[in-house]
């Protein structure tokens, strides 16, 4: 009783101070946990992490950078921090997801189907088995090759659209679907040329007049 309301109900946290509580009472060569024991305990838990406060998202950051930097090891031992603190395991679970997209990109495509999966299995599996499922995409995503040119190409083209003066360029006529006579009848889909069913290379082009020539995957693109 003491535990559970000392831990306001958390029960990852009155887990892991039961845990410490056991190890300190070994410590003193007890067989039996004292008040002390457990008071010690929770200290000890609280002050391996906080999942509310700044060292969650210490934790989160050297995880992520360790990842970016392709240390397994690092990258091992800062989710074993966070699991080992109580950290819920479909948080990191969706940070690999972004990072999968954001820092390994085309570099490695299959990196974000095994976020999705990781983070599935996180639902359906939880704690504590779950954190083998965990290890295994955040070691996956460590080795992974890394590519930003995704991300990067995103950001440059979305500032293109923000920051564009007046009102946006139209879809090219070529480009639009016309689903009725009236569109049709303006001209809608008229030279669009289907890719497919060419049997040599097609030059169309894809941007509005305004763009053209415009390419977000160059270092020099704005």
């Amino acid at each position: 009783m003491t535990l559970a309301h000392l831990c306001d109900g958390d029960a990852r946290v009155a887990l892991n101070s039961l845990q410490n509580a056991v190890e300190s009472a070994r410590a003193r060569s007890g067989h039996m946990i004292s008040m002390e024991d457990v008071k010690e305990g929770l200290q000890r838990s609280h002050v391996q992490y906080d999942r509310a406060g700044e060292e969650h998202y210490n934790c989160i950051s050297a995880l992520i950078k360790s990842m970016r930097g392709s240390n397994d090891s690092a990258a091992i031992y800062w989710l074993s921090r966070m699991l080992e603190g109580g950290e819920d395991p479909k948080f990191v679970a969706r940070r690999l997801i972004i990072f999968a997209s954001e820092d390994i990109g085309v570099a490695d495509s299959q990196s974000l189907v095994l976020g999705v999966a990781t983070y599935q299995a996180c639902h359906f599996i939880g704690m504590p088995e779950c954190a083998l499922n965990l290890a295994h995409c955040v070691v996956h995503m460590s080795r992974a090759p890394k590519s930003t040119e995704t991300y990067t190409a995103l950001k440059k083209a979305r500032e293109s659209i923000r920051h564009h003066q007046g009102l946006l360029p139209a879809v090219p006529l070529h480009l639009r679907n016309a689903p009725t006579k009236l569109m049709k009848d303006l001209n809608y889909g008229v030279g669009y040329q289907y890719n497919p069913a060419c049997t040599g290379p097609v030059e169309q082009d894809y941007l509005p007049p305004e763009l053209l020539g415009v390419n977000f995957f160059a270092k020099d693109a704005t």
